[in-house]
């Protein structure tokens, strides 16, 4: 299996995209480059898929990743059930209609995956948040390790720093 280094790697954002290329090709096949609300509406849906997909695997952290893979999911999810306004209008394009409703299903099945296999690679202890910790002593040397105090500590009550 292929090393994943960038987000064009991951066989869920390649059909992001193309999801997000066949909604283009229906609004300009169809009367909806008129109706407003709904075109923005579907392909900013259609673009934030792909786009959460490629900006959560630019993030720091698994959690992120995994934040934004929700986000692109649902955004998928929101192309589905827009496409069924674009149905209930009878535009035309049934056919080209329902294979975007396919493939929007089929992303959003492909982003659960991937969602669900980072998520089944963070530790559980790495769920706990904790303080991080710094390698320095009040005595001006290194030390392994330091935690915050229990207590509230006043800061005016500190001996000066020289």
């Amino acid at each position: 299996m292929p090393k994943i280094e960038r987000f064009e790697d991951l066989r869920c954002w390649k059909k992001a995209r193309e999801l997000t290329s066949a909604v283009y090709d229906l609004i300009k096949a169809s009367g909806l480059s008129n109706d407003y609300r709904l075109r923005d509406q579907l392909t900013g849906a259609a673009v934030s898929t792909m786009s959460n997909i490629a900006e959560g695997f630019a993030r720091y952290n698994k959690k992120d990743f995994i934040r934004f893979l929700d986000y692109a999911q649902s955004s998928a999810a929101e192309v589905k059930s827009l496409s069924y306004v674009v149905l209930d209008q009878d535009v035309g394009h049934r056919e080209r209609v329902e294979e975007i409703q396919e493939d929007s299903e089929g992303c959003q099945r492909m982003i659960l995956s991937l969602l669900k296999h980072v998520r089944s690679t963070i530790p559980d202890s790495s769920r706990e948040v904790n303080e991080p910790t710094v390698p320095y002593d009040t005595d001006g040397g290194f030390k392994s390790k330091w935690s915050l105090p229990d207590q509230h500590v006043d800061i005016d009550s500190l001996p000066e720093m020289e």
